[in-house]
């Protein structure tokens, strides 16, 4: 293995000529004391404010043709000004002067950092045009619909498809919303009305995606559309025509039906429909027939809402089983319409869920549609008993009013427990349950039982779209990025199909997709903020070892045609993947290993302790140990880094080799790493390499990772110290 390892690094191809290196030194308007010789074989220049604006624009037109070394203030200060261009920032005042260490420390800082600079390729801005100036929007729902009316507004052309008959989505179903308890037309018809008049937007409903290809910028879509619209027609006769009954929910209807929302027409469920012709033989201008559509498009909006769990599955419930146990959209829609008048209902919160052998997760909202149900109930019949089982109520804003005022004014009963059955006792149901409260099981009589079901997402199109999931649900970053330095993003995730979410909530989160959308479409190019990694595939597919696969917390590395690829739109540049690479055919432009390595052998000195500080968090902690006026040893050598992810195992040997007798590697708390399992992944990397140092004969207490946050200063001078004195 070391063999093939050694060969195919020696394939590499070497670059070609370099630029010159300039390095400037700010004293901070001589806050810094700077060491009496400063011969770094490169064209040096002395400053003493980096706010001055002359100065930044020296600087920043050095950085056009030159690799440019800037020493002084933390990064975090200096990078407002330098935002673009092959800048190595060097902190010599918050790691140097302000924490008391001897001017001689900053020269191995900027060695190091020269080092690297020669050793590493460009960082190129990237752009990539924005070919296709219309958006897909995908979903016909409350989240569909409020973000085509946004983006239209805004002169964009907007395809919008749907692939049920109706638009409106679960939203069109419903009979009120709450807390406010107002119609469902209050909400929905006026935004219909407002999609219809807008003429950039087209409309496919009874269509879904077939294909997606390309990227930012420039897809194509191919959607499969179904039959036809025929407005202003009396279908009546169609309907009555149809042999097909399809349980709409609750609902009987037929698979040629009508739904008050839009089209303002007869249409078919081709869910349903057998295509047996009889409703053509009425109106021969019907079609049965599936045809394609070819679309061009810059952005997608996914707004497929969400599904509900599979009560079925529930069998303790005994959905399917009895007739009186509903989920809620069938309960409401039946009681709704009057076909159910129940003196007593009782309704299950987290029915399946929160519960391994269904749904592990809460999905958030169904505590207040069951304290929805609870009203609307109490609303249309006060005489009926209702009864609310949960495990913890969850009713955040204004639905902890809504939970007040149907427990203390409508008189809904509140049991914490989970029912174990539900069994028939003639006509009637029996839910047995615990009741903590009272410290006892008990029985209630009831003519119908109500699931409070969880939700699951439309994997099979995230799918087709690449974007990564958790539990079935986009992860964050698809749906909210945790800065703004993340790479411009196409495919943007709308309302509940992020995760579940109320009404209110759907539309406020559609409204920030639209932004998102026009304001991508609006730059005739997209600009990359972030460098991103690449992938040498001669070297990849020697080794083809595919584990960058799976390290990427994003799904931007990926396979394709039997070659790893990384999609730039997707990758954030944190390195994770590139420290998984043992070949080195993975490389994250700007953090290379060739680069590393070299800062690493010119920064360390006999004795030295290196310590791997993450952007993000630990890094501004011992940037904090200077303004608090604290001090920690002064040979303690600091590299920032993009992600403690990053740091793989030959940087690390590579400090032990050049002197370092410790080495610290610190990234952001647990649960807070900006890349998610960055720091999860480097914590299992040190606990394998500490085993493989103690074979060299270097004591594996010596290596060390922490997580410490931005705030914590005085414990990263505590764990320095400890390593210092070992």
């Amino acid at each position: 293995m070391r063999t093939v390892l050694k060969k195919i690094r020696n394939k590499r191809v070497k670059s070609g000529s370099k630029p010159q290196t300039k390095v400037f030194i700010c004293t901070c308007k001589n806050e810094i004391i700077l060491p009496n010789e400063l011969d770094f074989g490169e064209e040096t220049t002395i400053i003493e404010d980096i706010n001055s604006k002359d100065t930044i624009e020296k600087i920043k037109k050095a950085a056009l043709n030159s690799r440019v070394i800037l020493a002084g203030p933390s990064p975090r200060i200096m990078e407002k000004h330098f935002p673009e261009g092959n800048i190595e920032f060097v902190n010599i005042r918050e790691h140097v002067s302000w924490v008391g260490h001897k001017p001689d420390k900053i020269i191995s800082l900027i060695s190091g950092a020269i080092a690297k600079q020669k050793n590493s390729e460009n960082i190129e801005a990237k752009k990539i045009p924005i070919k296709n100036k219309s958006a897909l929007v995908i979903g016909g729902g409350i989240a569909g619909l409020e973000s085509a009316r946004h983006i239209a507004k805004a002169g964009i052309k907007v395809f919008l498809i749907e692939k049920e008959p109706f638009l409106g989505g679960v939203v069109g179903k419903l009979d009120r919303l709450y807390p406010e308890g107002t119609p469902n037309s209050h909400t929905l018809y006026p935004l219909i009305n407002e999609v219809l008049g807008n003429e950039n937007i087209k409309i496919y409903t009874n269509s879904e995606i077939e294909q997606i290809e390309g990227g930012l910028g420039d897809y194509k879509i191919i959607i499969k559309t179904k039959g036809n619209i025929i407005e202003g027609k009396n279908l009546r006769k169609c309907e009555e025509a149809c042999p097909i009954s399809v349980d709409d929910d609750g609902i009987e209807r037929k698979a040629f039906y009508y739904m008050p929302t839009y089209p303002d027409s007869y249409c078919i469920d081709f869910s349903s429909c057998t295509k047996c012709g009889e409703c053509v033989k009425i109106c021969p201008e019907i079609s049965l027939e599936e045809k394609t559509v070819s679309l061009n498009v810059g952005a997608i909006v996914v707004a497929t809402g969400l599904k509900d769990y599979d009560a079925s599955l529930i069998k303790e419930y005994g959905y399917g089983k009895y007739d009186n146990v509903l989920t809620k959209l069938q309960f409401e829609r039946k009681f709704s319409s009057g076909l159910i008048k129940p003196e007593s209902v009782v309704i299950i919160n987290c029915a399946g869920q929160r519960d391994q052998n269904y749904l592990p997760y809460c999905s958030r909202v169904c505590c207040m549609i069951g304290l929805k149900e609870a009203k609307l109930i109490k609303d249309v019949s006060p005489q009926t008993e209702v009864y609310v089982n949960y495990i913890d109520m969850r009713s955040y804003g204004s639905f902890e009013e809504l939970y007040n005022t149907v427990r203390e004014q409508y008189g809904v009963r509140f049991i914490q427990g989970r029912p174990s059955e539900i069994i028939k006792d003639d006509d009637k149901l029996l839910v047995r349950s615990e009741d903590i409260l009272l410290g006892k099981n008990i029985e209630i009589k009831t003519d119908y039982v109500v699931l409070m079901t969880g939700f699951v997402p439309d994997t099979g199109l995230l799918d087709k779209l690449g974007i990564p999931t958790e539990n079935g649900f986009p992860t964050e970053y698809v749906n909210s990025s945790r800065s703004v330095d993340s790479n411009p993003k196409s495919v943007f995730i709308a309302g509940a199909a992020a995760y579940p979410k109320g009404v209110s909530e759907t539309i406020t989160d559609a409204r920030e997709a639209a932004q998102g959308v026009t304001e991508l479409l609006i730059q005739e190019h997209a600009v990359f903020k972030t460098p991103t990694a690449i992938i040498n595939s001669d070297i990849c597919g020697e080794i083809d070892c595919r584990i960058c696969l799976s390290a990427c917390p994003y799904g931007a590395v990926y396979l394709k045609d039997e070659k790893v690829s990384v999609n730039p739109e997707l990758c954030m540049g944190c390195g994770i993947c590139t420290a998984t690479c043992a070949a080195g055919a993975n490389q994250l432009i700007g953090c290379e290993d060739r680069g590393m390595l070299s800062q690493i052998t010119n920064t360390v000195e006999e004795g030295d302790i290196l310590a791997f500080l993450c952007k993000w968090s630990s890094y501004n902690a011992a940037d904090k140990t200077g303004y608090e006026g604290l001090s920690y040893p002064e040979n303690v050598k600091i590299i920032r880094i993009p992600c403690t992810g990053r740091v793989d195992a030959q940087m690390i040997l590579k400090a032990y080799s050049s002197g370092a007798k410790s080495v610290l590697i610190a990234g952001c708390p647990p649960d807070a790493c900006h890349y998610f399992t960055g720091n999860f992944k480097a914590r299992k990397r040190v606990i394998a390499l500490r085993e493989l140092i103690e074979q060299f004969g270097i004591n594996p207490k010596s290596l060390r990772i922490e997580w410490i946050g931005k705030e914590e200063s005085k414990r990263f001078v505590d764990v320095v110290n400890e390593l210092n004195n070992k």
